[in-house]
């Protein structure tokens, strides 16, 4: 997989995994009827959350942050995506996915996050 910026952000740290909630502030105005979290991460900014229709990365911009970019991934839109496990030497994981029309979107997550999970979380959401 090429490694392409998304078109619309460049890498996001989106940190570690969260307690469901814990980043609801900042998504809770996106969330379709009957869609729901199943999984969050946070950074100190950022995050990304995973939902039972798509997968979020929310992308606080500007000096105080307070300029937030939310862009949404539909499961169904997902075609390909690799997962990078933290070396001895890395403080992060990272997760590329591909989708039909809009690129590559990176995101970095902290070192130690499980990356198996992760991997089979997409696995059991996206259409292989």
């Amino acid at each position: 997989m090429a490694a392409v910026a998304h078109q619309f952000m460049d890498k996001v740290f989106v940190g570690g995994p969260a307690p469901i909630g814990t980043f609801a502030s900042r998504y809770d105005g996106f969330l379709a009827t009957g869609e729901t979290v199943e999984q969050e991460f946070k950074g100190m900014r950022d995050g990304m959350v995973f939902t039972n229709k798509r997968l979020m990365v929310i992308n606080a911009q500007g000096l105080l942050g307070k300029k937030v970019e939310v862009t949404s991934f539909p499961w169904r839109s997902i075609t390909a995506f690799s997962l990078e496990n933290s070396g001895t030497i890395d403080l992060d994981a990272e997760l590329k996915i591909c989708g039909s029309g809009w690129g590559v979107c990176e995101v970095m997550m902290t070192k130690g996050t499980n990356v198996r999970e992760v991997a089979q979380f997409i696995n059991n959401r996206i259409n292989l």
